[in-house]
């Protein structure tokens, strides 16, 4: 009787041992599979309930090799399902799961070689060594951000500075904006009166008889000239809305009066006549007398850039500075001086030669047209300071301002064939090492918000449109470090770029490192 009741404890301690793991300095059984905190869940003194509640089954039936709950909760430390998940507890480094489809697979995945029970794979517990050098990692990372922190710290003085700065300036800007209105609107009087005494005056140097153009002629030039910008209106205006706007115009290197690669906002507010958007009526009347010249001009400089071979493939940029280049070759020669003093020779030869009184009063109504001019400039450069200020304002350089002194800040990083330029808040450039023109990757648009850290990507779009492709678009990965330093330049993506860079301004010693170690 005894011995029978000594095989019977044999038979279901064999039993258990399949169900249960090592217990670790406790009496308390260890499920096989899952971390001490649900072992309540798993408890062999009643049946068990599957974790998403479907069904209900003998807990002699947990662990067993054999799939019941659909979504393989009573099979932790088995292969058996493979939806399910097995708990590597690897003490002395980190814990983690693992599909349970590598258990006993032969491959050792955790450190404390707890997957690999019934394999014939000899696996060693190495997780105090790798826990080592995990925490002699950490601890250079807790370094580096005390020591990137100290120079934080300056940055967060040095941004909210700026702001104050900012916001000082943008006052006494706005200030001498009222003024200069007032001063543009006397000029302006000013220039109508002169003008008007100059018109009396030259009316006795007109002549008797002006040819006058057959008036269905000149009824047939404006149709025609109205018809020309009403289809330039259309191709201007992308999304069909009825009004071109700055971000239509900013697309387009045609309006990109410096030739610096960008067409900023003050640029295309500039050919939309100081306003946001332009409907056909506000762009035959205001805006096309802006837009013509250049329009002009571009379609000069792609006749000269015919000289390619048909299906070799450019970018637009590269068509617009080539024949640029071109042009001031052409222009810096004598014979072209020569020109202009010809045909200025030629002008005044031509000239009308005035009394002395009606000459002064040429002379003032030219004087109070510059005036006016110089007036109007000064409007339009304050009111485009007060736009700039009011946008750096409303930025969101971070929650201490510790972003705000990079702004407009460049650093380059240079690889085998290109070197890349990063503006913070403004572009992304790449130049091939070779020569040519910089291609735009992108223009600032916002932060991208991962969920483990705040403020630690960049978004930057609508750069140069591929060749048959998008537009170019760039994402910045920002990380702790000592000094702000562009690292790396990649192209995961066609059209798509990837920068890492590294800033103190990310050194914050309340924020959590980011755990990258893999868990399921």
């Amino acid at each position: 009787m005894t011995d029978h009741r000594v095989c019977l404890v044999l038979v279901l301690s064999v039993g258990l041992s399949t169900l249960l793991g090592h217990v670790a300095g406790s009496k308390v059984l260890q499920i096989r599979g899952i971390p001490t905190t649900k072992s309540s869940l798993y408890s062999p003194d009643r049946d068990f309930q599957c974790l998403d509640g479907s069904l209900l089954i003998p807990f002699t039936r947990v662990n067993d090799d054999y799939c019941d709950c659909a979504d393989g909760s009573d099979e932790p430390g088995t292969p058996a399902c493979t939806n399910g998940s097995f708990y590597c507890e690897n003490f002395g480094y980190k814990a983690r799961y693992i599909p349970s489809t590598w258990v006993n697979d032969g491959i050792c995945d955790c450190c404390d070689a707890s997957d690999e029970y019934g394999s014939s794979k000899e696996c060693s517990n190495n997780c105090n060594e790798l826990g080592k050098e995990a925490r002699l990692e950490q601890q250079k990372a807790q370094e580096l951000i005390r020591e990137g922190n100290k120079i934080r710290s300056e940055m967060i003085a040095k941004g909210k500075q700026l702001k104050n700065d900012y916001r000082a300036r943008l006052v006494k800007v706005r200030a001498d904006y009222e003024e200069a209105l007032l001063v543009k609107k006397e000029k302006e009087l000013l220039k109508t009166q002169a003008e008007e005494r100059e018109t009396a005056a030259l009316e006795k140097y007109k002549p008797t008889e002006l040819e006058q153009p057959p008036a269905e002629e000149g009824e047939e030039e404006e149709e025609l000239h109205e018809s020309e910008v009403e289809d330039y209106f259309k191709l201007l205006d992308s999304d069909g809305s009825g009004t071109v706007t700055i971000m239509e115009l900013k697309t387009r290197v045609t309006f990109d009066k410096d030739r610096d690669g960008v067409v900023t906002e003050e640029e295309a507010m500039y050919f939309l006549n100081n306003q946001k958007e332009v409907n056909l009526q506000e762009f035959i009347d205001s805006a096309w007398a802006n837009i013509k010249p250049f329009l002009m001009l571009e379609e000069g400089m792609f006749k000269l850039s015919d000289r390619k071979d048909e299906g070799e493939e450019e970018e637009t940029q590269e068509h617009i500075e080539e024949p640029l280049e071109l042009e001031k070759e052409e222009d810096d020669g004598s014979e072209g001086e020569e020109a202009v003093a010809d045909e200025q020779e030629k002008i005044e030869e031509s000239a009308v030669q005035y009394d002395e009184e009606t000459q002064a009063i040429i002379d003032e109504a030219t004087s109070a047209r510059e005036n006016f001019q110089s007036a109007e400039r000064s409007v339009n450069e304050l009111l485009s300071e007060i736009r700039k200020l009011e946008e750096m304002l409303e930025r969101d350089y971070g929650v201490d301002e510790e972003f705000a002194s990079l702004d407009a800040e460049c650093y380059e990083y240079t690889d085998l064939e290109y070197v890349y330029t990063l503006c913070m808040f403004a572009k992304v450039l790449q130049k091939s090492k070779s020569g040519g023109s910089d291609i735009i990757l992108g223009h600032w648009n916002e932060w991208v918000e991962p969920e483990h850290q705040k403020y630690s990507k960049m978004k930057y779009d609508r750069g140069l449109t591929c060749w048959n492709g998008p537009a170019r678009s760039t994402v910045v990965s920002l990380s702790c470090g000592k000094e702000n330093r562009l690292l790396s330049v990649t192209e995961p993506m066609r059209c798509e770029y990837a920068m890492e860079f590294s800033t103190p301004a990310l050194c914050n010693p309340s924020v959590e490192i980011a755990d990258t170690h893999d868990e399921l």
